[in-house]
């Protein structure tokens, strides 16, 4: 089989690669072993303009957004699938006098324009706790249900045969100067979208990855609470297609990297929500899985610093479904165009860490 591209790893960061390839009218070759459960398939999939713990706009929002947006719907019309919930207000509550002070100040600033424009003082409508003084509601945000993007991107590749269903093996690829064999696979380049299993590749194991444990529930919440919002105060709650129904989450777990689900984290998501919502829930679900964090929690793009036919597509973290889309059509842009990826993503801003590993090689 000759491609151009080998893309390793079907998760959002690689769904969003292949569609900018296919945008371009590039081919590609994609290898998964499409398991059950991945932090892409139980994320949360939220996408949130502004850092609400800062109070400032989310890095790279105003350039990232219409990317986003333009990218998911196209997504839908290509699989005749509905996942984006876009514009979906985000509600946040205020709990506290200076917290109150620090939204007012943020928005008078207009630091926070145009995602959230006003601090409404006094509890909210709804189920919430009497400690609650105010909210800012946050505009233009929303989420994907990624599993059923993930799922129906699966079944489109195989329909037109870019799908191979295996776990690539690193020790099997071949570097024959301009080409890059895989098995009966041969193309022009491998691109990396491994997610948490960068940490197995060994062509980029000098990077800096900080891998965390993120658990989600899926709880039955009593009528009362509105289904036509993002919940966020420490936590995020957002609704299922199933009435009554409510993702939580998520936790953040730098120990223990396993994906078991944990009974400590299903107590401190629940928890949380007690401190902001007087509301029944019953917890019907759990999952665990590992995010691909990156020690400045930024992503990783780029070619390998000695060999430009091994590029990496990586790091994406919690804000995967914001950060993908627009830096997936950069790398494109970056290996057919020649334009440049952006320093604060380039892989090339830990080379001082491959050229030490290999002098002590």
């Amino acid at each position: 089989m000759r491609t151009e591209n080998l893309i390793v790893g079907l998760g959002i960061a690689g769904i969003n690669l292949c569609h900018q390839l296919q945008r371009q009218g590039r081919p590609f070759v994609v290898i998964d072993p499409c398991p059950a459960q991945t932090s892409s398939i139980i994320a949360g999939g939220i996408y949130n303009p502004v850092g609400i713990k800062r109070k400032v706009k989310s890095w790279k929002v105003d350039a990232l957004f219409p990317i986003l947006v333009d990218t998911y719907r196209e997504l839908e019309t290509l699989l005749n699938v509905s996942f984006l919930h876009h514009d979906f207000p985000i509600l946040k509550p205020v709990s506290s006098e200076q917290e109150l002070t620090e939204w007012q100040t943020a928005i008078d600033e207009g630091r926070l324009s145009p995602y959230a424009e006003k601090l409404v003082m006094g509890r909210p409508a709804g189920p919430f706790n009497v400690n609650v003084l105010g909210s800012v509601t946050i505009r233009n945000g929303g989420f994907v249900e990624t599993d059923v993007l993930i799922k129906a991107y699966r079944e489109y590749l195989r329909h037109i045969g870019s799908l191979l269903e295996n776990r690539f093996d690193h020790f099997v690829l071949e570097d024959r100067g301009n080409t890059m064999v895989y098995g009966d696979v041969v193309a022009d380049r491998v691109i990396f979208c491994e997610g948490r299993h960068i940490s197995e590749n060994p062509f980029f194991s000098w990077l800096p990855m900080r891998p965390t444990k993120g658990q989600m529930l899926s709880v039955k919440v009593a009528p009362q609470l509105a289904p036509d919002h993002i919940y966020n105060q420490q936590f995020f709650m957002f609704p299922c297609r199933e009435k009554n129904i409510f993702r939580l989450g998520a936790t953040y777990e730098w120990h223990d990297l396993n994906e078991d689900p944990t009974v400590a984290a299903r107590e401190e998501l629940v928890s949380r929500v007690g401190k902001a919502l007087d509301v029944n829930m019953e917890v019907i679900g759990q999952q665990a899985a590992i995010r691909p964090n990156v020690a400045d929690r930024r992503p990783l793009v780029g070619r390998h610093p000695e060999n430009p036919n091994i590029v990496l597509f990586n790091g994406m973290g919690s804000k995967g479904v914001m950060l993908a889309p627009y830096f997936a059509r950069q790398l494109v842009n970056h290996i057919y165009a020649g334009g440049e990826i952006e320093p604060e993503a380039d892989l090339r801003r830990f080379i001082h860490r491959y050229e030490r590993d290999e002098v002590k090689a």
